[in-house]
């Protein structure tokens, strides 16, 4: 009898209505579809557009798209990943397809389409259902992040010029951090990371100032450097020093 009891059981939690890893089977299927889709769509636009990691490839591109150059644009730095193509070598482009005004624009708008993008995946996901699955002492970090320093802390990072986004927008959408806290965040820090490599791009394109800005972007990256535990990350200073 409990033998029956227990195959029943077993058995009940197999069924397809029954959550994987706290995710709904419909939700799984939406998730699945998305990432079927982008695949998909990476594999036509590699093939179509014949995208290479070159500034000047992505810059014949928007100008053979006339109008549509700029939307195109903002389609390809927002989903990047999906034509693997670098965020650097886009945000230069931008000053160079547009200027440092219009492309600072554009690339602020790619860039935070790319945010927003990661907190849909997350709220079709469940962000509840995602966060059970997180180890513990992360999972302590995220409950921060429903503060106006989180924000603040998220703001700065989408704002320096290098490295990437991603595992701290994640973080960030996994905590108790709103949408609108979110959406300000990436979009000023966007804004001022996207306005640096635009003002570069211009540089280039009109051949004056290219050594002005390059100092000032490589003085902003810097700025991490003047913390001692980041150095310390990068130069361990010897125990008997």
């Amino acid at each position: 009898m409990a033998r029956s009891h227990r195959r029943t059981r077993r058995l009940s939690s197999m069924t397809p209505s029954s959550p994987f890893l706290g995710v709904s089977a419909a939700r799984w299927a939406l998730l699945a579809a998305i990432v079927l889709g982008l695949g998909l769509l990476s594999i036509e636009l590699r093939q179509r557009l014949d995208l290479e990691w070159s500034v000047e490839s992505l810059r014949e591109l928007v100008a053979a798209a006339g109008v549509w150059g700029p939307l195109l644009y903002v389609g390809i730095l927002g989903f990047r990943f999906a034509v693997l193509v670098p965020s650097s070598i886009l945000l230069v482009a931008s000053g160079i397809c547009f200027g440092p005004l219009a492309g600072t624009v554009y690339a602020t708008t790619g860039l935070a389409l790319s945010a927003f993008f990661k907190y849909a995946v997350a709220t079709v996901a469940g962000r509840d259902a995602l966060l059970r699955h997180v180890p513990d002492h992360w999972r302590s970090h995220l409950s921060l992040g429903g503060g106006r320093s989180a924000a603040f802390v998220l703001a700065l990072i989408c704002a320096y010029p290098f490295g990437p986004k991603h595992i701290f927008q994640i973080g960030a959408i996994l905590s108790t951090m709103s949408f609108w806290k979110y959406a300000v965040a990436v979009t000023s820090g966007a804004a001022f990371r996207a306005g640096l490599f635009a003002t570069l791009g211009g540089a280039i394109a009109s051949g004056e100032g290219i050594l002005a800005v390059s100092l000032v972007l490589l003085a902003v990256g810097a700025i991490p450097l003047s913390s001692p535990r980041v150095r310390a990350r990068f130069v361990p200073i010897p125990k008997d020093a």
